[in-house]
């Protein structure tokens, strides 16, 4: 549960990251966003990232949760890169959606059995 919601987190980052990226704004945007959405999706992409870690962390320990982050980071990189190609749009929508699913199942995990 715990790789499940670092890749979610790291693809709503990443997808966070990508829309605002300058040559993907016509893409993804009818209108380009105002700096205040540039610098909110700037902030919450680099904070996904980083909170992505902690999964990793909390399933493995210091070294091989942080390598088992480096990697998800790179799985979930190409999960975002190849749909980004056909359907912009749609990718950045699912890493809002990534997101919530993401902190849902940090929440169920942390629920008593």
């Amino acid at each position: 549960m715990y790789l499940v919601s670092a890749f979610l987190g790291a693809y709503a980052g990443f997808a966070a990251l990508c829309a605002i990226t300058r040559r993907n704004v016509p893409l993804v945007w009818t209108t380009p966003p105002s700096r205040g959405v540039v610098r909110a999706l700037r902030v919450a992409g680099f904070l996904l990232l980083a909170l992505s870690w902690l999964p990793c962390y909390l399933n493995w320990d210091l070294p091989m949760g942080t390598a088992a982050w480096v990697m998800n980071l790179t799985v979930s990189a190409l999960a975002l890169v190849f749909p980004f190609a056909y359907v912009p749009r749609r990718s950045v929508q699912a890493g809002g959606v990534a997101a919530l699913l993401a902190g849902l199942v940090l929440l169920v995990r942390a629920l008593p059995t």
